[in-house]
């Protein structure tokens, strides 16, 4: 898919369960497709490894009545441009979600952010603190990952070449991980797995999750110094929401966010995975519209009702 015209017309999307019309930014790798629905206060909906922005449509459904919901496509992923040869790293990412900040031109803004989508928005957020009203991290991380035995053999997987291959020969090694990405498979229709592996369908279009996943590892260095500057948002009205049963965002990694931020809303999910957003929706959309919509008092009902420590 070459053109604007041509993505908003993909033949895989369920445009029932996605009616945004198409906008895009020009960044660094081509096109970057995004969607900007409602009026009112901003939020950024920020997704990272293997997702795009049909996870948050939930979401935009319910806070554009009130909110301006901004999603965007990471290149590579979704209805943004997939160029075969780019680098796809989260520093590069993250200084295309600058670049389509400076196109929207919003002053302040809420964040909504899942996997690599935290350090991608949040190393904006510390250079800006003054920006951020609140941040909402859903099995996210902002620090080195590289001592966390989870990561170490996740990345051992994907840099091997079997993982590689896995992940970009056939669109079978990616449908797979995301599967296995889901707990709870019972809650997720066979309708909404093609959503996710629908923009990777040709071989050329499967090196931004390739090169995302990469990142954990071997990003760590950016990662590292991110965390040293955290203290720049610690004062942030925050809300945790986490699928215990991830198998890469484990508790360890919850328990860090929870030391750094005492004061959060901590949301748990005892039986999801990784794709809270997927597998109990409803839940997980109640919780996340409660805090954005400056309910905290509601937001901590849903918490005592998911909280298992």
């Amino acid at each position: 898919m070459s053109n604007s015209s041509e993505k908003s017309k993909a033949a895989w999307l369920d445009q029932n369960q996605y009616p945004f019309p198409s906008r895009f930014c020009q960044v660094d790798g081509g096109a970057m497709h995004y969607v900007d629905e409602g009026q009112g206060e901003p939020i950024l909906f920020v997704h990272g490894f293997p997702t795009w922005s049909f996870m948050w449509r939930g979401l935009i459904n319910d806070l554009s009545v009130k909110h301006r919901c901004i999603a965007m496509d990471h290149i590579g992923f979704g209805l943004s441009d997939k160029p075969e040869h780019w680098s796809y790293t989260p520093e590069a990412h993250a200084r295309n979600y600058r670049k389509l900040l400076d196109h929207l031109g919003i002053s302040t803004f809420s964040l909504v952010v899942h996997d690599f989508g935290g350090p991608i928005a949040l190393a904006h957020a510390l250079d800006f603190p003054g920006r951020i009203n609140r941040i909402c991290a859903i099995n996210s991380f902002m620090w080195s990952v590289k001592s966390d035995e989870h990561f170490v053999k996740f990345d051992h997987k994907v840099n091997g070449p079997i993982g590689k291959m896995a992940l970009t020969a056939t669109p079978i090694g990616l449908n797979k991980m995301l599967h296995d990405m889901v707990e709870m498979k019972q809650k997720v229709s066979d309708k909404i797995y093609p959503q996710y592996t629908g923009p990777f369908h040709k071989a050329s279009d499967r090196q931004g999750p390739y090169g995302l996943a990469k990142g954990y590892i071997g990003s760590s260095q950016w990662l590292y110094d991110l965390w040293v500057r955290k203290e720049a948002i610690a004062d942030k009205p925050v809300q945790v929401i986490w699928g215990m049963k991830d198998k890469l965002f484990t508790i360890e990694q919850l328990n860090k966010w929870r030391h750094y931020w005492p004061n959060a809303d901590i949301v748990t999910f005892p039986e999801s995975g990784h794709l809270v957003a997927e597998e109990q929706a409803r839940d997980f959309e109640a919780a996340v519209y409660m805090f954005l919509d400056g309910h905290s008092e509601l937001a901590g009902v849903t918490k005592a009702i998911h909280a298992d420590f």
